[in-house]
């Protein structure tokens, strides 16, 4: 079995189940990465592993957040045209590659 599948269970059953996500907030100011289309969000199943991630960026204030999963999926966050998320980086860490998913791919896996 493929490592990456493993990976891609744990974190949409993880989120499933906590029904939300971890972002990184610092004030009103949502921690995201430039994409070539929009918006990349690093997300996390846990408060810790969002923690660890932001200490390792070595940039003051930002703090994890939880986002209750129906407000993530909606108009405020993976539905927003303001926002312009079009990649999710799942439970990223620090120098290494992500699991990332299309925003509506990844909508589509945690609507089931």
């Amino acid at each position: 079995m493929n490592v990456e599948i493993i990976g891609d269970h744990e974190f949409i059953t993880s989120v499933q189940e906590q029904d939300g996500v971890w972002v990184l907030m610092a004030g009103q100011a949502l921690y995201a990465l430039p994409s070539e289309d929009g918006k990349a969000l690093p997300v996390w199943s846990s408060a810790e592993k969002a923690e660890v991630f932001a200490q390792n960026l070595n940039r003051s204030g930002l703090l994890p957040m939880f986002v209750p999963l129906n407000n993530f999926l909606g108009v405020a966050w993976l539905g927003s045209l303001r926002l312009q998320i079009v990649d999710v980086l799942a439970s990223p860490r620090y120098g290494q590659e992500s699991l990332t998913y299309p925003a509506a791919e990844l909508s589509a896996r945690l609507k089931t």
